[in-house]
């Protein structure tokens, strides 16, 4: 892989955009739905322990595979130790992917106690061992993805020019601290900031609620990264104006304040989509337990809803939630082109 792989990417967009690396959502089955609908979309996997991908063959084997369409992958890791973060990178090499995140950006109590994730932003000298070390020992280029800082103290521009000078290739800043976690609401002014003194790419995150939302937002940063607005909606990545162009024009592309709202057969056909990836990489019980809240979030604007909300929280098996999208599918056969999310549908 080419270490300037996102200077070259900026050449073919204007903008960069990802879907953000999430624990427990953003698995291969994700990951191909998100890039089904946005092929234009960089996907970002769920972070995985350095640590964990060393000393257990079954995670690496579970995790690290992925389909053709999810190309280019970018797996991201977390850990303290750079030693770890070298090791894991030779195990990930081997599964043909793109690029290697370093997670410092999670505020979970428990991942900021062991020293990992936001806590290396006040640790920076191990923050800075671990881009060296991984940039040395790989081919895979190396990004960063963090937050504005961890309390408020620390020096954000200075933290990330010595995260370029030890060759991290891209950052990616979440708007808020590490001491706000997901509360009040994202701030981008020193990110912008940040940029004019990088000579790397900067791709912003926090409270972007789709496309057309963080174009008028991205300024003079690299692109952005959407995260839990794309739950249930992988039309988030979508933006209006290509679908007012020829051709999509003649096809009636629906939008409504910059969101997309796909028809009842579209949301039909995700939420199978969806299932019939996930049972392909995961065991029958883990599926059914993780399948089910994503399609409590298919058919947040379902008509119906409270009758199919209840079978599918307590889906067992691929056949029930089949039969169930199919009875969905018969019922509301006349109504598969009209767009619940406008209230087309009584």
């Amino acid at each position: 892989m080419n270490k300037n792989f996102w200077q070259e990417q900026m050449k073919l967009h204007d903008k960069l955009c990802f879907l953000a690396p999430m624990d427990w959502y953003g698995d291969s089955a994700y990951r191909q739905s998100m890039k089904r609908i946005a092929p234009h979309i960089y996907c970002i996997s769920e972070f995985y322990s350095a640590d964990w991908l060393i000393h257990s063959k079954f995670l690496a084997d579970s995790v690290l595979p992925h389909q053709e369409i999810e190309k280019p992958l970018i797996i991201q890791i977390f850990w303290k130790q750079p030693e770890n973060f070298v090791k894991s990178a030779k195990i990930i090499e081997k599964f043909w992917v793109a690029w290697i995140d370093i997670n410092m950006w999670c505020p979970a109590k428990k991942v900021v106690r062991s020293g990992h994730g936001s806590s290396l932003l006040i640790n920076e000298q191990t923050a800075f061992d671990i881009v060296k070390a991984l940039d040395e020992s790989t081919n895979l280029p190396i990004s960063v993805k963090t937050r504005l800082s961890f309390d408020g103290n620390q020096d954000l521009i200075k933290f990330a020019q010595w995260l370029q000078k030890a060759w991290a290739k891209l950052v990616t800043i979440h708007g808020r601290t590490a001491k706000q976690a997901y509360t009040g609401s994202a701030d981008f002014t020193n990110i912008y900031e940040l940029q004019r003194n990088l000579d790397i790419p900067v791709i912003c995150n926090g409270d972007v609620q789709h496309f057309d939302d963080w174009m008028s937002k991205v300024q003079n940063l690299a692109g952005f990264m959407i995260g839990r607005r794309s739950f249930w909606n992988p039309w988030c990545f979508l933006w209006q104006e290509h679908f007012e162009r020829e051709p999509w024009k003649q096809h009636g592309i629906w939008f409504s304040n910059g969101i997309y709202h796909p028809t009842l057969g579209e949301m039909l056909e995700w939420m199978e989509f969806h299932a019939a990836e996930l049972v392909k990489t995961k065991w029958e019980r883990k599926w059914s337990l993780e399948i089910r809240k994503h399609l409590v979030q298919y058919i947040k604007s379902f008509p119906g809803v409270k009758e199919y909300r209840k079978r599918l929280v307590t889906t067992e098996s691929i056949e029930q939630t089949s039969e169930t999208i199919a009875e969905m599918r018969v019922r509301f056969q006349s109504d598969l082109l009209k767009r619940p999310g406008f209230g087309e549908i009584e």
